[in-house]
């Protein structure tokens, strides 16, 4: 494992207990108050901004794992929210970080951050969903699903093998093509997405590349275990919990975000005018600021 230094994005690579490695990336100096960022889907723990100074000046790190076949951490096909919850505490211990830690998630990244602060209440202080949605195979979220995202479920589920070969063949093209491949989606986005993908263009790109190691088996088992009974209870959450979301976001509309604050035992939502489901791109120094205010609130508690 590389020394700790207190300055650029640090990869780490750890052991699990069951002989897996688990990679991940340090943003900040490891003596500040731990942030996990759970990536979201197709992506990694590249997808973060670089802003070492205000993480300095907010005392922070920002833990960003890879989930089973992203980056360096390895294929895990039985990959579920509980399993990775539970590979994230290990990290931790790993780490030897005992305090309870601030949690993140953005897309489908909020599903996993609220499975470790279900599983593991008592290492989850305070978390922010930013973006986020619904876990896809649980039964009262479904009805809450728009058509388009139940037909993406019913494929998923219905049709594994041509998921696994269209996830292969978009690895290939972000391993031998990643400006290419990247451009493409931006021609294909919403136009607030489009936006903001571009501005953070090589930042994305190279997330996108990790995201999809491993002949984008990661990407598959984590579509899966999206598409699946989520194995945990949104009920369960017990700690500070803070919504973003965009108004003009093209991903996840907002409409349900309010449902999903109602089971949080009404979390307030920052519902932004304008922004689309990459704000957190934008809103980064705010988002922090937030969480640096949720874990003194939870110190002081």
């Amino acid at each position: 494992m590389p020394s700790p230094t207190a300055g650029h994005p640090m990869p780490l690579t750890i052991g699990l207990p069951d002989g897996r490695r688990l990679g991940l990336t340090r943003y900040g100096h490891p003596a500040h108050r731990a942030v996990v960022f759970h990536h979201g889907f197709g992506s990694s723990g590249l997808e973060l901004p670089d802003d070492a100074a205000l993480l300095a000046r907010l005392q922070l790190q920002v833990l960003a794992p890879d989930r089973p076949g992203v980056g360096q951490s390895s294929v895990y096909r039985p990959l579920t929210f509980p399993s990775f919850a539970d590979d994230v505490v290990a990290m931790l211990n790993a780490l030897e970080i005992r305090e309870p830690v601030g949690v993140m998630g953005w897309s489908v990244g909020g599903v996993h951050a609220l499975a470790l602060a279900a599983q593991h209440p008592a290492r989850v202080a305070a978390a922010q969903l930013l973006s986020t949605c619904l876990p896809l195979g649980e039964r009262a979220a479904y009805r809450h699903l728009s058509p388009l995202w139940k037909f993406l479920r019913w494929g998923q589920i219905g049709f594994p093998w041509l998921n696994r070969t269209t996830f292969l063949w978009l690895s290939r093209q972000w391993q031998l093509h990643p400006d290419r491949t990247i451009d493409w989606f931006i021609r294909l986005m919403f136009r607030e997405e489009a936006r903001v993908t571009s501005r953070f263009r090589a930042l994305l790109r190279d997330a996108a590349v990790a995201g999809f190691a491993h002949h984008g088996r990661g990407v598959y088992d984590d579509a899966q275990a999206w598409c699946r009974p989520p194995g945990f209870r949104i009920e369960d959450v017990r700690c500070l919990v803070r919504l973003w979301h965009g108004q003009a976001d093209g991903v996840w509309a907002p409409g349900n975000i309010p449902y999903l604050a109602r089971r949080l035992g009404g979390a307030p939502v920052h519902l932004l005018p304008g922004q689309g489901h990459m704000l957190y791109l934008e809103n980064w120094p705010a988002i922090l600021e937030e969480m640096s205010g949720l874990l003194d609130e939870e110190t002081e508690i």
